[in-house]
């Protein structure tokens, strides 16, 4: 199923973690609003980064996934709301710096390093409102493995 002209569900709700695949997937169908809205924004930003293509590493996560790979009780993944990606063809500093300093909207928009070897793995972007409350709209981060950053928008 098409979300976008770039993104389909099945994307947006992948995991490596076999196990747990059709359930994920299961739930992903229950969050269309929010999967929908998110491949929008993700729309933007490849519109944005010159029309490069997105591979997205995580999407949507059902409680168990969130759980099994440590992810934050709290996490938009649970409502599709958030997704961890790379961009073909350009840097993920680049890609961060172009949308940070783009006037897109967003929730939270954090280079991660994921590995904690200096290195970033990838980018993480959620939606802002009317997804979330305006006070956590345009918030940015630097993730190295151990602690967030905060940066300005």
């Amino acid at each position: 199923m098409n979300l976008s002209p770039h993104f389909t569900l099945a994307e947006l709700a992948r995991t490596e973690v076999r196990d747990l695949q059709r359930a994920n997937y299961d739930g992903a169908c229950g969050r269309l609003g929010a999967l929908r809205s998110l491949a929008g924004l993700l729309e933007e930003v490849r519109s944005l980064l010159g029309d490069r293509p997105i591979v997205v590493h995580s999407g949507f996560r059902c409680p168990a996934l969130n759980q099994r790979i440590g992810g934050s009780p709290s996490s938009q993944h649970l409502r599709g709301e958030a997704a961890d990606w790379h961009v073909v063809g350009m840097g993920l500093r680049e890609a961060f710096d172009r949308i940070r300093c783009s006037s897109l909207r967003w929730g939270q928009l954090i280079l991660e390093d994921g590995d904690g070897d200096g290195i970033p793995t990838w980018i993480h972007l959620s939606l802002g409102a009317p997804w979330r409350a305006a006070e956590r709209c345009q918030q940015v981060y630097e993730y190295d493995g151990r602690e967030y950053r905060r940066l300005a928008a």
